[in-house]
């Protein structure tokens, strides 16, 4: 008699899905750390999104923030056991990465359809919005939501910086 799957919620499932994303967040690994291109620390700020909504910031040279512009070079996900970080990548390892999964891929110019492209404006709404607190707007899920945890995790260890002058005053 041949083996059924497991019923979709039960626990086999889950430990189905949770070999899966763990199968998955290996191998993205593997091609991050195969390519990744060392980040040279810089005057120009380049901002990205992450995939829980949130800008990120990356201080670089001119040089490899004009490869990032161009294309040739892009930000990926980097799958750690305890958190999600980011790496600098070629755009042929990030494209290998969008293959495998489109979220793991937070910015590549590419000629055709651009990545995690933002105008100025954009950067400027969000921060605008993140410094007022308001929750960022999760992207659409193209893949398993079961590996989120260790990405929630990440959020919820940077806390929320409160509004300035919100400090309570020290009695003196």
């Amino acid at each position: 008699m041949p083996k059924l799957p497991p019923l979709p919620g039960s626990k086999a499932a889950q430990r189905m899905e949770s070999k899966k994303q763990v199968e998955l967040d290996r191998k993205l690994r593997e091609l991050v750390l195969g390519g990744q291109v060392p980040v040279d620390v810089g005057a120009t700020v380049f901002y990205f999104m992450t995939r829980k909504g949130k800008l990120r910031r990356l201080e670089l040279t001119e040089t490899q923030a004009k490869q990032l512009e161009e294309g040739t070079l892009g930000v990926v996900e980097r799958p750690e056991p305890a958190q999600i970080e980011h790496s600098l990548v070629p755009s042929a390892v990030a494209e290998q990465m969008y293959a495998v999964s489109k979220k793991s891929v937070r910015f590549l110019n590419r000629k055709d359809s651009p990545i995690g492209f933002m105008s100025d404006d954009q950067v400027k709404e969000k921060q605008e919005a993140e410094a007022r607190g308001e929750a960022p707007v999760e992207e659409a899920d193209d893949e398993s939501t079961e590996g989120e945890e260790s990405a929630s995790a990440e959020a919820a260890a940077e806390g929320t910086p409160s509004p300035e002058g919100s400090t309570e005053p020290t009695p003196s």
